[in-house]
């Protein structure tokens, strides 16, 4: 027992004088020199500070929308004959052209009617006018003799005195004018004018079916003036005003119409941070509108002095209010005033001209950091 114990005592003790005796070999090392590893420069595209006058722009996009519009309805019941310019999707009108023209052959009968019944009235009374209002009577007789029961009824004299008015009154011929006055108005709705030059874009009906009083009958859109309404975010809003040029493109990039903004809405979207913008466009270089048509493009606003295009992505800090610009071989930060940014470009005052800035970012760009510039 004591022998393996004095062996185990042994081991260790000699385990300790190796462990002593390399850390001294070790200790007796000297530390190698650091080198310093030499600095080498980054190669880097930059581009000089040339502030100037620059319209700010925000894009848009948004269905066009004819700015005519109504829909066709009908105040009396009849029925659309057949022949003629038919009430039809695609058919255009003109202003003032007759559009649907019902069936009305029994009211205007009727109202022949109800006229020869009045002429009936007027040459019954003019015995008693010729009585009553001497100085009166020749007008009234030239009046009646100017009436025709197939015609509109002219425009009833004006009573000379209250008592030749009452006298009218009382023997129904008043009443009986704007009753016939009436008729007639109700015999022009058989017929429904364009009230501007369009095409129909939708028909619900067709010729020979029956129309009813307060019947959507279709929908006629302009050809002329048209709108295109596009949600812009709230912080656009300062940047555009009413009148400002419009330029839309459709999906090639060709232009194919130009106009102004009409309205900014005063409302915005407290979930989309949105305000809507309406723009008033026409077509350009033989191109053509159509409702519905998609279309995007960019509003100019009004021009800013003394302001420099930059990428979007070169604006540095918080709320990007600073930019890299290159002192003798390094970076250093530079603050700067963010007028405007749109989609892809950031217009910033602040400058003066000649100040060389990066014009592409730098991966790892930190103040202080050793470039060699090259202009682009």
């Amino acid at each position: 027992m004591k022998k393996t114990l004095m062996r185990g005592f042994a081991g260790l003790a000699i385990l300790a004088l190796g462990v002593w005796f390399m850390n001294g070999l070790i200790g007796m090392k000297g530390t190698p020199p650091v080198k310093p590893r030499p600095a080498t420069a980054r190669l880097v595209k930059t581009m000089v500070a040339a502030p100037d006058t620059w319209r700010p722009t925000v894009e848009l996009e948004g269905r066009v929308q004819a700015l005519d519009r109504v829909t066709v309805f009908s105040e009396v019941n009849g029925m659309l004959p057949l022949g003629g310019k038919e009430f039809r999707e695609g058919v255009r009108f003109e202003k003032g052209e007759v559009m649907l023209s019902l069936d009305d052959a029994e009211v205007r009968a009727n109202l022949v009617a109800q006229r020869s019944q009045w002429i009936q009235l007027l040459a019954a009374n003019l015995a008693d006018l010729q009585l009553d209002f001497p100085l009166r009577a020749e007008v009234w007789r030239a009046y009646v003799q100017g009436i025709r029961a197939d015609e509109a009824v002219p425009t009833m004299p004006e009573a000379d005195s209250d008592r030749e008015r009452l006298y009218l009154t009382s023997k129904g011929i008043v009443s009986g004018y704007h009753g016939i006055l009436a008729a007639q108005e109700r015999l022009d709705k058989f017929q429904i004018q364009a009230p501007f030059s369009g095409t129909l874009t939708m028909a619900n009906v067709e010729p020979g079916s029956m129309v009813r009083a307060g019947q959507p009958l279709g929908t006629l859109i302009g050809n002329d003036q048209y709108e295109v309404k596009a949600a812009i975010h709230a912080r656009h809003l300062s940047v555009l005003s009413e009148g400002d040029s419009v330029t839309l493109s459709e999906a090639s990039g060709k232009v194919v119409a130009r106009g102004t903004v009409a309205r900014i809405a005063g409302h915005v979207d407290e979930m989309t941070q949105s305000a809507g913008v309406h723009c008033q466009v026409r077509a350009v270089n033989g191109a053509t509108l159509r409702d519905g048509r998609f279309l995007s493009g960019k509003a100019s606003g009004a021009s800013v002095n003394d302001v420099v295009p930059i990428p979007e992505e070169l604006l540095e800090g918080e709320g990007g209010v600073a930019v890299y610009q290159v002192v003798g071989k390094r970076l250093s930060m530079l603050p700067v005033t963010l007028i405007h940014r749109d989609a892809d470009r950031a217009l910033i005052g602040g400058l003066e001209g000649g100040e060389v800035l990066l014009a592409e970012p730098v991966s790892g760009a930190f103040e202080g950091m050793l470039v060699e510039p090259v202009i682009r």
